[in-house]
């Protein structure tokens, strides 16, 4: 009955008891139609890479559900970035911290650079790269990059609109 619901509504999951919470072959098939439904499975299926690949290829926000581990996971996290970049905030400390991946993110979405870690937006070779693919990623930059003439005007030039995030001083430099 339970496999008949979640086949049509993978959130019916919720409603079913915990132990076919922990059944692999419905939360499957849940996660299939709406992989939010990830949301509902037992946390040993949450740190099962197949099933939550299946969750995230379906939904990406279903990897706000994952486990801690699966969080660290390039290639999970990199599938969920592809459908919404804001979801590599619940990608793992170290992967945000990683200046290869969180430029393969900000290729994807400028605007996920908001989560990238902090030693990054100080990082001006990171920064100038990153705002490259997208300009208005300024408003994520460390107060000191904002100030950064030639950065500014390098990032301005692409996108007149990033002057909104430059330093007050710049704003005013006809």
């Amino acid at each position: 009955l339970v496999l008949e619901a979640v086949r049509t509504n993978g959130s019916a999951l919720s409603f079913a008891p915990d132990p076919l919470k922990a059944d692999r072959e419905l939360v499957v098939e849940a996660v299939r139609h709406n992989g939010m439904a990830l949301n509902y499975a037992s946390e040993q299926l949450k740190a099962d890479r197949e099933l939550v690949l299946e969750a995230v290829r379906q939904n990406g926000k279903a990897l706000n559900y994952a486990s801690e581990l699966l969080r660290g996971d390039r290639e999970l996290v990199l599938e969920a970035v592809r459908q919404y970049g804001w979801t590599v905030q619940w990608a793992s400390d170290p992967l945000k911290a990683d200046r290869a991946f969180m430029l393969e993110v900000v290729r994807q979405d400028g605007r996920a650079l908001a989560y990238a870690a902090e030693p990054l937006k100080s990082d001006r070779e990171f920064m100038l790269e990153a705002l490259q693919q997208d300009g208005v990623a300024l408003a994520s930059a460390a107060e000191p990059l904002k100030a950064d003439r030639e950065l500014v005007l390098q990032v301005v030039r692409q996108n007149g609109g990033a002057l909104e995030y430059a330093a007050e001083p710049l704003k005013a430099d006809r």
